[in-house]
């Protein structure tokens, strides 16, 4: 995965492609290719999500991160919109339970801005391409790619150092990079 570490670097990589931002996955050779970060509260959730629970992850990872948020919005048994599953959490007088959310981080106590710029601009743009925003999309080996739900509709995971009570009654469909992958 290639993190440019300045604004050199990005704009040689923008010269090569043209107008459009790839970024290439070294092991799977996936690329992300979008032509705007237009911020929408829909794609700015999914892209806060990605970035929180998958930035250190390759980009097949980030993408099942977004897959299971959206499987989640797709599912009766959570809200509909992806801000609302992603901020699905416990509230005491309007306020948000530390450490009880259903995406840790939400509700961690730390701040929720983005520090990692490239990993931020990776992550909107996954957003974008899973949301199928005008501009953005897939390319896996040079062609267009529909990514479609690997996960075969998993609506939970966690990482490989978390045993939680919850997943004993689910059924394991995947393990990708730190995370494990599960259909209620």
């Amino acid at each position: 995965f290639f993190f440019f570490t300045n604004k050199t670097a990005y704009d040689m990589l923008r010269s090569l492609v043209g107008s459009e931002m790839c970024i290439r996955d070294r092991l799977s050779y996936i690329f992300l290719c979008g032509f705007s970060f237009v911020p929408e509260k829909e794609v700015r959730c999914l892209a806060q999500n990605i970035y929180f629970e998958a930035r250190d992850q390759k980009i097949k990872g980030q993408i099942a991160v977004a897959l299971v948020t959206i499987n989640r919005v797709n599912s009766k048994r959570f809200p509909n919109s992806i801000c609302r599953v992603v901020k699905q959490a416990n509230y005491k007088n309007g306020k948000v339970v530390r450490n009880k959310c259903h995406f840790s981080w939400f509700c961690d106590g730390k701040s929720d801005r983005p520090k990692d710029k490239i990993a931020w601009k990776v992550s909107k743009v996954i957003a974008k391409a899973m949301l199928e925003q005008p501009g953005v999309h897939i390319k896996n080996y040079g062609e267009r790619w529909k990514v479609n739900d690997f996960l075969n509709g998993a609506t939970h995971y966690h990482r490989k150092d978390v045993d939680p009570y919850w997943n004993r009654e689910m059924l394991k469909v995947a393990e990708i990079g730190d995370h494990i992958f599960y259909i209620a």
